[in-house]
């Protein structure tokens, strides 16, 4: 139900956000007769709009580092690791020639952080955040060694987003480029650790000591209706390091590729 009515408040900002946009109209005034001639006064009504930065819908690459910029973390992610997700973006103000500005947005993501060398991410007696092998949690649970090739582990978690970016942007051969960078806040929820294996996934815990809010560098590059961007984890994923020192912190990096329906 908590999930839910999340879910249903994002929907309702977003939409009463789009709903909140001015946009360029004409106002035609009819002002009495002059020698049986109508006088017409038009009006414009000039609002500036930024190019869309952010993408409708992407498609992300995952990895784990161990500090914001740093090198990866000492238990990286599989090449298979993916997040997908959508922003509704809406300009904050814009110069007259649309070339500056700044912008915010809305949006939500759902990351799968698949885990390599065959471990599983659990939560110890103290609620601190630990990597065990495999083979050790199946047999732990009386499923006896992993012994197949289809077995992995990932963490799998809930986003919503509000980034604010400062934003260039040009026309090149009738096609608006614009660059765009900033800072997101980032609401994480439904975090859970999975473990798949004898063709079937085990949830293994749904109780990890994370922080709930984290604050992203993100980076954005539009052409048309293509969008590339990059995204910086700038706080830790997990409160409290694991005691047993088997990984490092956990900063998610994520590069992807989107598009806008304009």
């Amino acid at each position: 139900m908590k999930k839910f009515t999340l879910f249903a408040a994002f929907m309702l900002l977003a939409t009463a956000s789009v709903f909140a946009q001015k946009s360029e109209k004409t106002i035609i005034i009819r002002e009495g007769n002059d020698h049986d001639e109508k006088v017409t006064v038009v009006e414009k009504i000039f609002t500036s709009k930024l190019h869309q930065t952010l993408p409708d819908w992407y498609y992300g690459f995952l990895n784990l580092n161990s500090s914001s910029f740093g090198p990866e973390a000492n238990v990286p992610l599989r090449s298979s690791s993916f997040e997908w997700g959508t922003y509704n973006q809406h300009t904050i103000f814009a110069t007259k020639g649309n070339h500056f500005g700044m912008s915010w947005g809305l949006g939500i993501s759902n990351s799968y952080n698949y885990f390599s060398h065959d471990v599983v991410l659990r939560k110890d007696d103290n609620g601190k955040a630990y990597f065990q092998l495999l083979n050790a949690y199946s047999s732990e649970n009386g499923n006896g060694p992993v012994n197949n090739y289809a077995h992995r582990s990932f963490l799998r978690y809930w986003s919503l987003r509000l980034p604010i970016m400062l934003q260039v942007q040009c026309d090149i051969n009738n096609t608006p480029v614009a660059l765009a960078a900033g800072v997101e806040a980032e609401w994480r929820f439904g975090v859970r650790s999975f473990a798949r294996y004898g063709g079937s996934k085990h949830t293994v815990t749904n109780s990890l000591d994370y922080n709930p809010v984290g604050l992203n560098a993100l980076f954005s590059l539009s052409a048309g209706d293509f969008v590339i961007f990059t995204r910086f984890n700038l706080n830790e994923f997990f409160k409290v390091k694991d005691t047993k020192g088997n990984y490092a912190d956990m900063y998610q990096m994520t590069i992807g590729i989107g598009f806008n329906f304009d």
